[in-house]
């Protein structure tokens, strides 16, 4: 199995957006989507697995009743995607998974099986697996040359943490839900599967940083 590439784009207007690719310990950043592009390209036409994660609400609930329309997530606390800089965020992050994914589309010589489910990276084939970053409040570093770039290299960070010891979980959960990630790898001709509309990925809460 090659090396893992775990890579975060922090989702923004176009002067805000940040990234972080890491493999091996070494990491880069950038606020070019199309320059991440072409790296997450060539690592999976080098046979490496990638797990690309979106600082954007990557699912929202599918309520059962109108009461519960605009309602947080399970585990999102103060920050829920309905709400102050979430809904800008979703919109933004709509457009901006998808345009990401289909330069993966146009530039992968052979497509590899695309999905939420983190366990397949640790296999033999290249997989490319979509999760949601969430990076807010105290976790994120205000004082940084660029935040967005540090808020994707805190999520990549938190993400590595848990993938090397074997902790992952998601911090963020509903049982119904319409996915952003699953909109994103259809519109983007990565995948056929219909049934990624309706199911979570994994979401990873970056660590509040320590107070000076």
């Amino acid at each position: 199995m090659q090396s893992l590439v775990v890579a975060v784009v922090d989702v923004g207007a176009p002067q805000n957006i940040g990234w972080w690719r890491q493999v091996e310990g070494d990491g880069r950043g950038g606020t070019n989507l199309d320059e991440l592009g072409l790296l997450l390209a060539e690592d999976l036409n080098a046979g490496r697995s990638v797990a690309l994660g979106f600082e954007a609400p990557m699912f929202i609930p599918r309520p059962l009743t109108a009461g519960r329309l605009s309602r947080g997530r399970v585990g999102e606390g103060r920050w829920p995607w309905s709400g102050g800089p979430g809904t800008s965020v979703l919109a933004s992050g709509i457009q901006q998974s998808t345009y990401l994914l289909s330069t993966l589309r146009v530039n992968v010589e052979r497509l590899p099986q695309v999905g939420y489910d983190l366990a397949v990276l640790a296999g033999p084939d290249p997989r490319l697996v979509v999760w949601e970053a969430f990076v807010s409040g105290h976790a994120k570093n205000r004082l940084a040359d660029n935040p967005h770039v540090d808020d994707a290299r805190s999520a990549v960070a938190e993400f590595v943490r848990r993938w090397d010891d074997e902790a992952m979980s998601s911090d963020i959960a509903d049982s119904r839900v319409t996915s952003i990630a699953g909109l994103a790898l259809l519109v983007a001709g990565l995948s056929t599967d219909v049934g990624l509309l309706t199911q979570p990925c994994v979401v990873v809460r970056a660590p509040d940083l320590p107070i000076p």
